[in-house]
């Protein structure tokens, strides 16, 4: 999909294309989680009750409850961001969220060895216009294809088309980010 065609699908859903499109560093500056500095609990909305976190077959999806993989740092790279776990994954190393082609079936986001070069492993965060109890709420896509949650399928990354988008996040701060060797 082209650049623009993108950006009109954005406009188009009613997607606020703000500060931190147009500058990530300002918007990292006036968001402390944006820096890569803090672990944050990624939180769907609508909210189910349920956070963002790594099942037992290593997806990206909503789960209930504590799990071991639940907090996630937002690491910036250029003016996308890598999405790191707070805590090492297999071996000493933090794991990164990416997006995996499933042939005809829906995208889906796993975890995979961080490799900042990886296009389908940097995301941009699109600020919406609502507020989550007074916290930012983003639209999160990679390449044109949003994190969406559907009952069906889960936790899959979409592109829109011609449809709104219906799951944004916020991020809720739970401290500074422990530091992981890279």
């Amino acid at each position: 999909m082209k650049k623009t065609a993108v950006l009109g699908a954005l406009t188009a859903t009613g997607l606020a294309l703000g500060a931190l499109a147009a500058n990530p560093a300002a918007a990292a500056a006036a968001d402390p989680i944006l820096t890569g500095k803090r672990q944050v609990v990624i939180k769907p909305l609508p909210s189910f009750e349920s956070i963002v976190g790594i099942d037992g077959k290593g997806r990206l999806d909503l789960i209930d409850g504590e799990p071991a993989y639940g907090l996630f740092v937002l690491s910036p790279v250029g003016d996308k961001y890598q999405i790191k776990t707070a805590k090492a994954g297999d071996g000493p190393k933090a794991a990164c969220i990416g997006i995996r082609n499933n042939g005809s079936n829906p995208l889906t986001a796993v975890a995979t060895t961080c490799d900042a070069k990886r296009a389908g492993q940097l995301f941009t965060l699109v600020v919406q216009t609502a507020k989550d109890n007074g916290r930012p709420t983003y639209g999160i896509h990679n390449q044109g294809a949003f994190l969406q949650y559907f009952p069906r399928t889960g936790l899959i990354a979409e592109e829109l088309g011609d449809a709104n988008l219906a799951t944004t996040f916020s991020f809720v701060d739970n401290g500074p980010a422990p530091v992981l060797p890279k």
